[in-house]
């Protein structure tokens, strides 16, 4: 385990691999350690970087502000101390929140953004968000609620990692909850997006009954700014999870393209799971 410190609060994360950095962050379920996978494949060429947000998995619990405007702060901190000048940055969830907004206010800091079934505008969330009930979706009060539906039905290979998923939501505590409830649902990203010049690859699961694609279409209008968005058709919440050999693939790709779009090859299907695909 690793871990700094930033104002007498520890911050954990993880590292893997040697090369140019790229940070993992993880949304409003989990934590880093769902990103193992991901990390294990991209550390052959880059150096993998995963940390926990306040409040989540082994950094600091304590405090009343768990936001995504003092998460971006945070992982601004975070790479100061680390000594890290420029690095990509890839986000699920909220951690994509948090990724987009940090490359808008430090475009020379962050070289390319992924985005992972991120919720542009926290609205989108309210139909499974009531105010005040984030918790109950964790299924200690209603075992038939949508969370817990996601996250028991996700095809994951490693049953290490998805043990640690189950641990991880399950540990959370209500402040934090509720605090992030807030928040999500009072961000929206849209005009942030229209003055974004980083380069942005927005990924979504096309089965993904939280955060749907087709909010985020109006990506595709932003001609003039160096976004584009895909969706992988067979994908829910967590296409990393899912479809983990293709989703690094894409990633490896954006990384090294060179402003032009990327795209799902199709030699890509022929080499993973057949249960990807059917």
């Amino acid at each position: 385990m690793s871990a700094i410190h930033l104002d007498n609060r520890l911050v954990h994360y993880e590292v893997f691999g040697r090369g140019q950095p790229i940070i993992f962050l993880h949304s409003w379920l989990g934590s880093w350690r769902y990103w193992v996978p991901t990390m294990d494949l991209a550390s052959e060429r880059y150096r993998a970087y995963a940390l926990d947000f306040w409040g989540y998995g082994e950094s600091d619990r304590r405090g009343t502000q768990f936001t995504i405007s003092s998460y971006v702060d945070m992982l601004n901190r975070f790479i100061e101390q680390m000594g890290i000048p420029h690095a990509y940055l890839v986000g699920h969830g909220m951690g994509g929140m948090v990724a987009i907004r940090a490359a808008r206010e430090n475009p020379e800091r962050f070289t390319k953004v992924m985005s992972v079934c991120t919720p542009l505008y926290g609205q989108v969330l309210s139909n499974h968000v009531k105010p005040g009930t984030f918790s109950k979706l964790l299924g200690r009060s209603n075992p038939t609620n949508v969370w817990t539906k996601i996250i028991r039905s996700i095809p994951i290979a490693d049953t290490d990692v998805q043990k640690e998923l189950y641990e991880d939501t399950e540990s959370l505590s209500e402040t934090v909850l509720s605090s992030v409830q807030e928040s999500l649902l009072d961000t929206d990203l849209r005009s942030t997006l229209a003055t974004l010049n980083v380069p942005l690859l927005a990924v979504y699961g096309g089965k993904d009954v939280i955060v749907n694609d087709e909010h985020a279409q109006f990506i595709n209008e932003l001609s003039e700014r160096p976004t584009q968005l895909i969706t992988l058709p067979k994908a829910n919440h967590f296409p990393f999870l899912e479809q983990s050999n293709t989703f690094s693939r894409l990633l490896l790709d954006f990384l090294v393209s060179q402003g032009s779009p990327v795209e799902i090859k199709e030699e890509w299907r022929r080499r993973v799971n057949q249960r990807e695909y059917l």
